[in-house]
C-alpha cells in the first residue's frame, strides 16, 4: 500500500477544470481553470510528482493530463464496483464524476440522498439508504441552454447568468435571466418532488456545480451545498484504494 499524505484530485468536466490539493483528510486549496486552457496548466515540481486521482469525462484532457502529471489515476465506474455498490445496466456508460459524487454522499452524508451537479449538464443521482448508487436523471445544463437560446435564435443574445432582479422581466436580457434561474429552480423541485414520492420524504438533497449556490437560492428543497463535492469523493477513493489510513 503506498504511505503518500499529499493528493492532487482533478475532476475533469467539459467546461472547467477542478483541482483540489489535499493533505490527508484535509483540502488545502482548490483552483479551477476552463478546460479549453488546460494545455496552459504548469504544475510544479512538487505537484508534478505528487499522486493525482482523476475523474474526466474528457477524453481530451486525459492525455494532456498524462502528459504533466506523473503519477496520475483515473477513476472509472467499473473500477468503483467493489468501493460502491453500483445497480445500473452499463457500467462503461457513466460518467466517472457521477459514481465519485455518489461515493462521497455516501460517506459524508445521511442516506438515502440525491445529489444534484449543476455542470455543463445538470445531473440527478440517487444513492439508497443501504448505500447503493441506483442512477439517475441527466438534463442539459444552464450554461448549455442559455448558449442554445442564443444560436438558435435570430435576436436573443448571449447573456451572462445572473441572479433575476424579479421574475417578470421588463428587458430581454432580464426575461432570459428569470426564465433560466427561476426555470432551473422549478425543475430541481419537480424532479426531487418525484424522487422523493419514490423514495421517502427522508431524502437528503445534496448540490455542487458551478452553478449550485445560485440556483440554491431559489428553493428550499436543497439541504447542502457543497461546491467540493467531487474532489472530497476523489480523496475518499484515494484513501480506500490506495492508502493504510
Amino acid at each position: 500500500m503506498l504511505k503518500f499524505r499529499m493528493l492532487l484530485a482533478i475532476d475533469a468536466g467539459n467546461s472547467s477544470v477542478k483541482f483540489g490539493l489535499f493533505d490527508g483528510k484535509k483540502l488545502k486549496k482548490s483552483w479551477t481553470i476552463k478546460t479549453c486552457n488546460l494545455k496552459s496548466f504548469k504544475p510544479s515540481k512538487d505537484i508534478k510528482n505528487m499522486p493525482a486521482v482523476v475523474s474526466s469525462v474528457v477524453p481530451s484532457a486525459d492525455i494532456i493530463l498524462k502528459k504533466k502529471l506523473k503519477r496520475v489515476h483515473f477513476v472509472t465506474a467499473l473500477a468503483m464496483k467493489k468501493t460502491i455498490r453500483i445497480k445500473v445496466k452499463h457500467l462503461s456508460e457513466i460518467g466517472a464524476d457521477r459514481i465519485v459524487n455518489a461515493l462521497a454522499a455516501k460517506e459524508l452524508f445521511e442516506l438515502p440522498a440525491v445529489i444534484i451537479d449543476f455542470g455543463t449538464a445538470t445531473t440527478f443521482d440517487v444513492v439508497s439508504k443501504n448505500g447503493e448508487y441506483l442512477g439517475g436523471l441527466i438534463a442539459p445544463g444552464i450554461g448549455l441552454s442559455r448558449d442554445i437560446l442564443h444560436k438558435a435564435t435570430a435576436k436573443l443574445p448571449l447573456i451572462e447568468i445572473k441572479p433575476p432582479k424579479n421574475i417578470i422581466g421588463r428587458s430581454t436580457v432580464d426575461a432570459m435571466r428569470s426564465g433560466l434561474v427561476f426555470g432551473y429552480a422549478a425543475m430541481v423541485e419537480g424532479v426531487v418532488k418525484r424522487l422523493k414520492k419514490e423514495l421517502g420524504n427522508q431524502v437528503k438533497v445534496i448540490a455542487t456545480g458551478g452553478f449550485a449556490k445560485m440556483i440554491g437560492k431559489y428553493t428550499a428543497l436543497i439541504d447542502i451545498i457543497d461546491m467540493d463535492l467531487t474532489l472530497k469523493g476523489l480523496n475518499l477513493i484515494w484513501r480506500k484504494n490506495y492508502l493504510n489510513s
